[in-house]
């Protein structure tokens, strides 16, 4: 994944006015049913490869209710935020926004976003994820419906190194004290071969049931006695082997060991597309691999780094109908609809239980990794905190992990230090 995001000044310039919107006097929460109405309606780009879609959704929802009017704007991918937030200050505020997760918690705390659970009754957001719900959800307010992410990750290893080993292919680790176990036996037989590149990172930690932040969403708490056992085990495995000695490597494109190379034998946790570029690269080698279900907590919850969602601005003059669209777009048959046309996840429970997803034939090992993504959806959740700078500040708990694996620190001092710096900028 993506280790680092540059917010531009621009855009950090922009938030500084956000403070005054959040004052800003919100008009009419209601239209009335006679009430001729136009919502503007946001995505990021869909227009040129899904404007069919979109616009079929739109005119759909036209039919059904003859007094609103759907005004549909797509917007650039890199200028989303910047022009959302450009809009905030102007009184062309648009109704229903797309929004990454991520971008929810930049903006969330000047207050400019509706409450969903404020808008819509509690029983409409029952076909969601239980787990994507909680994750767009901060001190009881929900700011953003899920709609649609890339999927979960899925666990792979390479059954020729298992064997050599002397371990079971077929018995996959499932938990990391497990993986990191078999990646140190590996390591011991085969010296060339090291366990995986797995780090304790923000998923991780969230996947596994260890807090980041205390309930009010106000401390961070990374750093009890659990959160360091935990972490103590991958230092352990790196002076070990089962953790690849260039696992510490800031861009993930760049690791020194990998399937392809013949050096890695497993992994944790993995997009499943990664297999896209095993096969292009390591043709060989692709045969060899078998997916499992991701290493997980004893709940089996499995963290998103992020998810597409709608938002409603306060400003929005007509915020009810504004959800009530956003549910619509969201709700089970246009998602399922959605996937059939790009190779996305929804977040809707029934869309997962339409035989597009139970019922494929499983033909190679692209298709066994989306047996288990589809299998292991309903545990998913978000690694969402809804802090102002929390990329910047999971990639500061990354640099003191690398510190802790190359022995400059102790798990300890790592997590306490990585903590102090979270408080000190939260505090702020």
């Amino acid at each position: 994944m993506g280790r680092t995001k540059i917010v531009s000044l621009s855009l950090v310039i922009l938030l500084c006015f956000l403070p005054l919107l959040a004052c800003s006097p919100q008009e009419d929460l209601s239209a009335e049913k006679d009430e001729n109405i136009e919502l503007e309606f946001w995505t990021i780009n869909l227009k040129k490869n899904f404007g069919d879609y979109i616009q079929g959704i739109v005119d759909d929802y036209e039919k059904e209710n003859p007094n609103v009017k759907i005004k549909w704007v797509d917007v650039p991918g890199a200028d989303a935020s910047k022009k959302f937030i450009t809009a905030l200050q102007s009184k062309e505020v648009p109704d229903v926004v797309n929004l990454a997760s991520m971008d929810i918690s930049l903006i969330k705390s000047y207050g400019v976003l509706n409450p969903i659970n404020s808008l819509v009754d509690e029983k409409e957001l029952d076909p969601y994820i239980d787990g994507l719900i909680e994750g767009l959800t901060f001190n009881n307010e929900l700011l953003g419906i899920p709609w649609y992410h890339g999927g979960p990750a899925v666990g792979m290893l390479n059954t020729e190194v298992y064997e050599q080993a002397g371990l079971d292919p077929d018995n996959p680790p499932q938990t990391w004290k497990e993986i990191l176990e078999n990646g140190k036996k590996i390591h011991e037989k085969l010296p060339k071969v090291y366990g995986s590149n797995d780090l304790p990172t923000m998923e991780v930690l969230v996947g596994q049931g260890l807090p980041i932040l205390n309930d009010e969403g106000s401390e961070a708490v990374f750093n009890s006695k659990e959160h360091v056992e935990f972490v103590e085990m991958f230092v352990e495995g790196y002076k070990n082997g089962a953790v690849a000695s260039g696992a510490v490597s800031e861009d993930d494109r760049q690791l020194q060991q990998t399937f392809e190379n013949g050096q890695q034998a497993h992994v944790g946790q993995k997009l499943a597309s990664t297999l896209v570029g095993i096969e292009k690269n390591a043709p060989s080698v692709l045969p060899k691999l078998k997916v499992f279900k991701p290493v997980t907590g004893s709940e089996g919850k499995v963290a998103l780094a992020g998810i597409q969602t709608f938002v409603v601005p306060k400003k929005s003059e007509h915020p009810e109908e504004a959800a009530k669209f956003a549910l619509y777009v969201t709700n089970a048959k246009n998602q399922l609809e959605f996937t059939k046309l790009v190779a996305i996840f929804p977040s809707t429970e029934e869309t997962l239980e339409d035989s597009f997803f139970t019922d494929f034939e499983v033909k190679n090992i692209h298709d066994e990794a989306r047996k288990i993504m589809v299998e292991i959806s309903p545990n998913l959740t978000i690694n969402s905190l809804g802090i102002e700078k929390e990329q910047e500040l999971k990639d500061f708990y990354l640099e003191q992990i690398r510190a802790a694996l190359l022995g400059e620190k102790t798990a300890k001092e790592a997590l306490d230090t990585a903590v102090e710096h979270w408080n000190q900028e939260l505090s702020k």
